[in-house]
C-alpha cells in the first residue's frame, strides 16, 4: 500500500472545498486563512531550494495563524526531519496524527515517521561508540546513552505497532521496526538479547521486502530515503586491510554489499578560529571548536546509505571534531559498493564509515 504525506504542490480541490464549507466565516477568518496559505506557499518555495530553516520558519509561522493546518503541520514535520531535529519533527507528526477526523492512512504515516525520528536518534548514539578491536566490531556505550537507546527502541516500537495497526500491510513501518531491532541487536551484542533482536531484525525485514517494490534511488540525491527495505551493517573497514580481517557476522548474511572504492579523507590540520568574545556573533549561538590535539589521533564517523545500485546516496555525521567532517563527509560520498542482496533480493545498506587521522606519534 502506498501512502503518501503531503505534495508540495497545493491541492486546489481540496482548497475548494474547505472553502465552499465555510462561507460564512468572519472577514478576519477569511485573511487569517490566507495569510496561511500565503506562508506555507513561500515555506514551500524555501523547501524546494534546500533552504530548510527558513521553510521550517514559514511553516511555523503558517501554524500560529491555524494551529490544526493538516498541510502546514506535515511540512513542518518532514521540514524538521530534514534538519535532523527528531524532537521538533515527532512533535509535528504526533499533531498532525491527532487532528480532528484524520484519515487512518495518514494517521499511519504519522506514527511511522514518529518511529523513524526515533530510530535516527538511537542510530546516531549506537554508530557513536561502535569501535573495530581486534579485527571485531565492539560497541562500549556509557549507561546514560544505553538508557537512552532502550528508550527510544521501545518508544519507536510502539509506535511501529500504532501504525501496523492501521495499516497491515505498511512496508515502511515495517522496515523501521527492522531498524530498531537491528540497533538493538548492536547495542545489546554481548548478550542474548543481541541474536533475538538481530533475528527479529531479519524477520521485520523479510516482511518489508515482500511488501516493497524496491526501486533503485540511486538519481534522488542526498536524501535519507529509509522508507525502502534497508539492512543495517555496523561498520564498513577504512581499509582492505583492515576488510579483510574484520569478523562481522552480519556481512555473512549479505550477498554483496562490500566496497569497491574507497576515498581515504584529505585531513587538513586546520587551526580553528580564535576564542574571544564574538565567537557566536554568527548567529548560531556556537562557539568557535577546539584545536585539535596533534598528539591525538581523530576518528570521525559517518553514516552512509547505499542504494540498490551501491551507490552512497546519503552522508550524515555521526561524529568527530568540526574541522574534519567536511573532508570525511566529502570522501564517504566517493565509495563505491557492491549491489546488496539478503537472501537473494535487493536492499538498500546503511552503515558507518570511521576516518581516522592518526597522531604525530603514531604516524
Amino acid at each position: 500500500m502506498s501512502i503518501l504525506f503531503c505534495s508540495l504542490s497545493l491541492d486546489h480541490t481540496a482548497q475548494a472545498g474547505a472553502a465552499d464549507s465555510r462561507q460564512n466565516v468572519t472577514t478576519q477568518d477569511q485573511k487569517s486563512e490566507s495569510t496561511a496559505s500565503q506562508l506555507i506557499d513561500k515555506g514551500k518555495i524555501y523547501y524546494r531550494s534546500a533552504k530548510f530553516q527558513l521553510a521550517l520558519e514559514k511553516f511555523q509561522e503558517a501554524l500560529k495563524h491555524e494551529p490544526d493546518n493538516d498541510e502546514a503541520l506535515g511540512l513542518a514535520a518532514v521540514t524538521s526531519f530534514r534538519l535532523d531535529n527528531q524532537t521538533l519533527s515527532r512533535e509535528y507528526f504526533r499533531r498532525r496524527a491527532e487532528l480532528g477526523n484524520q484519515k487512518g492512512s495518514v494517521k499511519a504515516f504519522c506514527y511511522y515517521r514518529v518511529a523513524l525520528t526515533y530510530w535516527r536518534e538511537v542510530h546516531d548514539i549506537v554508530g557513536r561508540y561502535g569501535a573495530i578491536s581486534n579485527d571485531r566490531l565492539i560497541y562500549r556505550i556509557p549507561e546514560d546513552e544505553a538508557s537512552k537507546v532502550n528508550n527510544g527502541i521501545q518508544e519507536g516500537l510502539v509506535y511501529v505497532e500504532r501504525a501496523l495497526a492501521i495499516t497491515s500491510d505498511f512496508a515502511e513501518a515495517y522496515n523501521v521496526r527492522n531498524l530498531l531491532h537491528a540497533e538493538a541487536g548492536m547495542a545489546g551484542a554481548s548478550d542474548d538479547s543481541g541474536e533475538e533482536h538481530r533475528q527479529q531484525s531479519f524477520e521485520a525485514l523479510r516482511r518489508a521486502i515482500d511488501l516493497a517494490e524496491v526501486q533503485d534511488n540511486s538519481r534522488r540525491g542526498d536524501v535519507a530515503d529509509f522508507s525502502q527495505p534497508t539492512f543495517r551493517i555496523g561498520e564498513f573497514a577504512e581499509t582492505e586491510e583492515q576488510e579483510g580481517k574484520l569478523q562481522d557476522p552480519l556481512f555473512s548474511r549479505l550477498d554483496g554489499g562490500r566496497p569497491i572504492k574507497r576515498v581515504k579523507a584529505a585531513f587538513t590540520r586546520m587551526r580553528p578560529a580564535r576564542r574571544n568574545t564574538n565567537d557566536a556573533a554568527d548567529g548560531t549561538g556556537k562557539s568557535a571548536p577546539q584545536p585539535i590535539n596533534p598528539n591525538e589521533t581523530q576518528i570521525v564517523k559517518i553514516e552512509v546509505l547505499i542504494s540498490t545500485t551501491g551507490d552512497v546516496v546519503f552522508a550524515h555525521v555521526v561524529d568527530g571534531h568540526p574541522t574534519l567532517t567536511g573532508s570525511a563527509l566529502l570522501a564517504a560520498r566517493g565509495w563505491k559498493f557492491e549491489p546488496a542482496r539478503f537472501e537473494g533480493r535487493p536492499v538498500q545498506v546503511s552503515g558507518i564509515i570511521s576516518f581516522e587521522m592518526k597522531s604525530k606519534t603514531t604516524r
